[in-house]
């Protein structure tokens, strides 16, 4: 069962997708894909760090959970597409969602579900975590769209 689930949430998302204004999911691609890699280092950082462990994973996938790749990027379209242009919702959406990961998807969800397990961080710190890494995100699709701007008018 924990393998369906784990193939839906890296694959399901994507499927949304389509039914947007293709023009802007592609304006805001580069800030999920700039998502997936902070995402991928702070993973990478647990598995040294030992803040969480990997309980149970897709066969091809090691020390970073397939919702990575999955519902986290389509998660960082859908609140760009819908909230970018007035940043005080952005980050207040992003602080409501990163606490419902925290607080009610981690523990209730992803732990029962022997996704990952947490070890030397507590759910908490993992809030801190990912509201951290909203700033950085925003300030990319920001710099992106100077750079972009920049460059169409060569």
């Amino acid at each position: 069962m924990t393998q369906i689930i784990l193939w839906i949430l890296l694959i399901g998302p994507w499927f949304i997708l389509p039914f947007l204004e293709s023009k802007r999911v592609k304006h805001f691609i580069s800030a999920a894909f700039f998502t997936i890699l902070l995402t991928s280092i702070f993973w990478q950082v647990a598995q040294v760090y030992n803040w969480w462990i990997i309980d149970e994973n897709l066969p091809f996938l090691s020390s970073i959970s397939a919702f990575n790749y999955g519902l986290l990027p389509v998660v960082t379209i859908l609140v760009f597409y819908y909230f970018y242009e007035n940043a005080l919702k952005f980050f207040i959406v992003n602080a409501v969602i990163d606490a419902i990961q925290a607080f009610i998807i981690s523990p209730y969800l992803f732990v029962k579900l022997r996704f990952y397990h947490m070890v030397n961080m507590s759910n908490f710190g993992l809030f801190i975590l990912l509201i951290a890494l909203v700033p950085a995100i925003y300030l990319y699709q920001v710099w992106y769209e100077k750079q972009t701007v920049t460059a169409m008018e060569f």
